[in-house]
Parts: structure tokens; C-alpha cells; sequence
């Protein structure tokens, strides 16, 4: 079997899934997780995606959750 090799053959965009909309928030947006913890799996998701994308985010408890802000 003869291998071809292929050139200017564009890389599929990765198809990512997520549970979380961080990517889609503009700065000043916020989101609210109930029954959520700062350091809980919402704020380290927003942490994650922001060291991936380039972005800020914020978290505060609130009397029930927590709410995420995107900031500049």
C-alpha cells in the first residue's frame, strides 16, 4: 500500500462540547450557577476557559450559588 501525502488540506475546526457558556459572554455578563460554590466546577470551568481564550473572570457567592462575570 502507497501512502499519499496530502498538502494544504485545512484542520477541522475542534468540536468541543460545552456545558458551560463562557465563551459566548461578553464583557460585563454575568451567569448564575444555584447550588454552586466559588471553586466549585463552574468557576474552575470559567478559570479554564479563560487561560484558553484569553479572557477575565470573576465569581462571587450570592445566598444560594454563585454568579460569574466576565470581565476586561
Amino acid at each position: 500500500m502507497k501512502i499519499k501525502i496530502e498538502k494544504d488540506v485545512p484542520l477541522p475546526r475542534g468540536s468541543r462540547a460545552t456545558k458551560y457558556p463562557f465563551t459566548h459572554m461578553d464583557v460585563g455578563d454575568s451567569v448564575f450557577f444555584p447550588d454552586e460554590k466559588v471553586g466549585g466546577k463552574a468557576h474552575k470551568a470559567a478559570i479554564s476557559c479563560a487561560e484558553r481564550n484569553n479572557m477575565k473572570f470573576v465569581a462571587r457567592r450570592e445566598e444560594d450559588g454563585v454568579r460569574i462575570w466576565r470581565q476586561a
